[in-house]
């Protein structure tokens, strides 16, 4: 998102569908929206009640009679009953709200967690990693923002102020007109005005703190090879205290905005108050309050200031607000590419089938220019060729991480895009070049693969790939934390926990793309001879740079300018 951009109009239209998600949390928040109301008004009570009190003490004083007859114990009950009120709703108040708030973000946070994972690996790969993460969490905390502080204090705001309307025009009518400019302007007039103000301010804000966000981890991310290169080092540190600056900027803009809105609140008040008082006095003797309503009525006036003085703020920040909704929904409104039947044909057998392939990611350069293959079960075959001759994307079509430009790929006699996709899942299994390991244990990330493996096929899987001793020898055993992508395990470690969680698939069809890249020529040898052992039956088919340990294929191809053909010849 550009700097520049406003926030357009059908802003309501971009919010209503996480206002509907709100209502699958509508009791919890019909609670906090009570108890705010209730700690508004104790407040109001308090501090209305307080002033009256004083008031009726200090005419009480002007003579022994008054004094004799006065009843202080009501009105100092209702002091303490006030005061006592307000604590309570108040902490009620937090605690409801907060609860609501962390319900509605855990289900929003779990809502674009499903719609990432409809992905594919190619479409989550073209957004950057600090954009997931800006929406997983920056831009679903902004939600925080539409309900605890804006819907709940301005619902609750109206229906204070328009209780306070109906004191005032029960004491004395006349002070409707003052009160309702009051009104107007503090919860139309200055809601629009901070619309207005945040309109461009608020959407920069979002993107400067993602363009922050963005930077930093890209920091974090090449921390390896900046501290090799000190110039590049500088120019990425210049870059995001440049960033930091432009983001404090921003913020400081918008706090002024804020503070200066609520300046406007408080001159208002300031003006209404006198309004009120010119009105009353300007009664008829014996038309208005006494004295001790009169200051009840302006000690009101003045408590509406805590009612009003936030809203400002969260106006300000509501077009940012939905400009984050914005974000959200296009993640959830992105179509799966490749996108799968709900329920598709069980495939004959393991026969694959390749006619008249093409793939490109540009016109000017094909991947694959007709390729066709009859792959019968049980094959094993190498794939050899060139980097950037298209062997991946050849076994990202076979596992149908994309789909060809032309032409098309059959499983056991079944186009592939007519299979669902825990069908083609669990026919066919991939480990790719980036083995992709999550902050868990090492028993988790292999179970990634098969969730019902018990510890002794995991163990046996291990063995297999050469790894059992390592991690026999660790303290935790498979119980061991793997780092953030594997940081705490090495290159070969990795490639072999690749290895290891595509056999423990057990799937008909295995691929592995250059699976053995960085081991020495003996381990890498010793490797394969037990994997083709292993899935002796089934159909493998190995991507190597390597033509070395592939002679017991049954099948050895190179694959060069887009055409298939026998190593060798």
């Amino acid at each position: 998102m550009k700097p520049d951009q406003t926030v357009v109009p059908g802003a309501l239209a971009v919010l209503r569908p996480f206002l509907g998600r709100m209502l699958a949390f509508r009791g919890w928040l019909a609670l906090g929206l009570l108890l705010t109301w209730t700690s508004l008004l104790t407040s109001l009570g308090l501090l209305g009640l307080s002033g009256g009190f004083l008031t009726a003490t200090a005419i009480a004083g002007l003579s022994p009679e008054a004094a004799h007859i006065f009843n202080f114990f009501y009105p100092s009950a209702g002091v303490r009953f006030f005061a006592l009120s307000r604590t309570a709703s108040r902490w009620a108040e937090r605690v409801s709200t907060h609860e609501a708030t962390f319900r509605l973000i855990g289900a929003m946070r779990v809502w674009l967690y499903q719609a990432l994972c409809r992905l594919s690996p190619a479409q989550t790969g073209s957004l950057h990693g600090a954009d997931l993460l800006s929406r997983l969490t920056r831009d679903i905390d902004a939600l925080d923002n539409l309900y605890q502080r804006l819907l709940l204090p301005s619902i609750a705001a109206w229906l204070s102020l328009l209780l306070l309307a109906a004191v005032f025009a029960w004491q004395a009518p006349a002070l409707l007109a003052p009160w309702s400019a009051f009104v107007a302007f503090a919860l139309i007039a200055v809601p629009w005005l901070a619309w207005r103000i945040g309109g461009k301010l608020s959407p920069a804000l979002v993107a400067a703190q993602f363009e922050l966000r963005r930077e930093l981890l890209d920091a974090v991310d090449g921390i390896e090879d900046y501290a090799l290169h000190a110039p590049a080092w500088q120019a990425q540190r210049q870059r995001v205290l440049q960033l930091d600056a432009a983001r404090v900027a921003l913020q400081l803009r918008q706090q002024r905005r804020g503070a200066a809105l609520r300046g406007l609140l408080l001159l208002s008040i300031g003006i209404v108050l006198w309004a009120v008082i010119g009105v009353l006095a300007a009664l008829p003797s014996g038309a208005g309050p006494d004295g001790p309503w009169l200051a009840v009525i302006l000690m009101l006036i003045l408590a509406s200031l805590e009612i009003v003085q936030n809203l400002p703020q969260a106006w300000l920040e509501l077009p940012g607000t939905v400009a984050s909704a914005r974000r959200l929904q296009a993640i959830a409104d992105m179509p799966p590419a490749p996108a799968y039947a709900e329920r598709g044909p069980q495939p004959a057998d393991a026969a694959l089938q390749l006619d008249g392939l093409g793939f490109w990611h540009s016109p000017e350069h094909r991947l694959l220019d007709d390729v066709s293959l009859a792959i019968p079960p049980g094959t094993h075959l190498a794939l050899l060729g060139p980097s950037g001759e298209g062997k991946s994307s050849l076994l990202d079509l076979l596992a149908r991480l994309r789909d060809p430009r032309e032409g098309a790929i059959r499983l056991g006699g079944v186009a592939l895009p007519e299979l669902d996709e825990t069908t083609l899942r669990r026919h066919v299994a991939c480990a790719p070049q980036e083995v992709w390991l999550f902050t868990a244990s090492l028993a988790d990330n292999l179970r990634l693969a098969n969730p019902q493996a018990d510890d002794a096929a995991l163990w046996a899987v291990l063995d297999l790939v050469g790894l059992r001793e390592t991690v026999a020898a660790w303290p935790d055993g498979l119980a061991t934390w793997v780092d953030e992508q594997g940081a705490s395990l090495s290159g070969g470690q990795r490639r072999r926990l690749g290895v290891a969680r595509a056999l423990l698939r057990e799937a008909p069809v295995t691929l592995f793309d250059e699976a053995t890249e960085g081991l020495d020529p003996a381990a890498e040898q010793a490797l394969l001879a037990r994997v083709r052992q292993h899935l002796r039956g089934r159909t493998l088919i190995w991507v190597s740079h390597r033509p070395t340990g592939l002679a017991e294929f049954d099948q050895v191809l190179l694959l060069e300018g887009g055409k298939l053909r026998p190593a060798g010849g």
